[in-house]
């Protein structure tokens, strides 16, 4: 963990020296995370965009050998081949690419808590008596304090990055845990909720059997958990999230109707040709 750790600060260290804001460098390194899970979070939708296509035929094999189960799973295996879906990689590609966006959102998680806590590059006094921050003589515990040090005969105040002007996003400072700040702060575990929520909702997951506990719980444990992380990871999360309901509104080109609802249609169908 400690190696992915330091890749994610130099990534916001580099994209921090091109626009000195640290909203913004969580946007920039969240788009390449994106990139980089592209690939595989498109072959999965691929496979789940297949799924919905072959769920009439599937129905309609269950149905027709439901009382000889050999001949219902070679005839499930063929189906399987003339769609090109692996059954067992469903599973694999649906649940398990959960694993490498939860690895990020904790390394994220401490190197950002390391982050905003490491002292930056002294400033003059007077500039930061102009932010309306506080003085600490000893080491700051408070996100908005700083140390004073002498650099050249100058009094100088020693910044954590958390007190400096680049940590304000929108009006929140991104080193805060949301019981730092005002109410408003917990508006960010409430989105991160909420954008897990369409995400699961556009993938068409909530209609699905048994799927529709999954979709409300998952979101909510993850919105809970960002009540106790620092605001720029629950920023990480919701950005992902929402570019992750782009490319399914894409792939699915729209959401995805409720396979009970296609399947009432097919039967419909049926009941006109007979």
């Amino acid at each position: 963990m400690g190696w992915l750790q330091d890749i994610l600060t130099k990534i916001l260290d580099f994209f921090y020296a091109l626009v000195p804001n640290y909203g913004v460098a969580i946007i920039f390194l969240t788009v390449i995370l994106k990139v980089i899970l592209y690939w595989p979070q498109q072959q999965s939708l691929m496979t789940s965009l297949r799924m919905q296509k072959m769920t009439p035929e599937m129905q309609e094999i269950q149905k027709k050998f439901k009382s000889d189960p050999d001949q219902l799973n070679k005839a499930m295996n063929q189906l399987y081949k003339k769609h090109g879906v692996n059954p067992a990689g469903c599973f694999t590609s649906s649940c398990l690419l959960q694993i490498p966006q939860l690895i990020i959102m904790w390394a994220l998680w401490f190197a950002i808590q390391a982050y905003f806590l490491t002292p930056v590059s002294p400033v003059p006094l007077d500039t930061a008596v102009g932010y309306g921050l506080t003085m600490t003589t000893t080491t700051p515990t408070n996100f908005l304090s700083y140390t004073t040090t002498v650099v050249n005969g100058v009094n100088m105040a020693q910044f954590l990055r958390g007190a400096a002007p680049g940590a304000w996003f929108m009006g929140f400072n991104l080193a805060y845990i949301p019981s730092q700040g005002g109410w408003f702060y917990y508006l960010w575990p409430a989105l991160v909720a909420a954008t897990m929520y369409l995400q699961s909702y556009t993938m068409g997951s909530s209609r699905q059997q048994g799927g529709a506990l999954m979709t409300i719980l998952f979101p909510l444990l993850i919105g809970w958990i960002s009540i106790s992380i620092p605001i720029a990871v629950s920023l990480y999360w919701v950005v992902f999230s929402l570019l992750q309901i782009a490319q399914q509104l894409i792939v699915f080109k729209g959401i995805p109707k409720p396979q009970a609802a296609a399947l009432k249609v097919d039967e419909r169908k049926k009941g006109k040709q007979t």
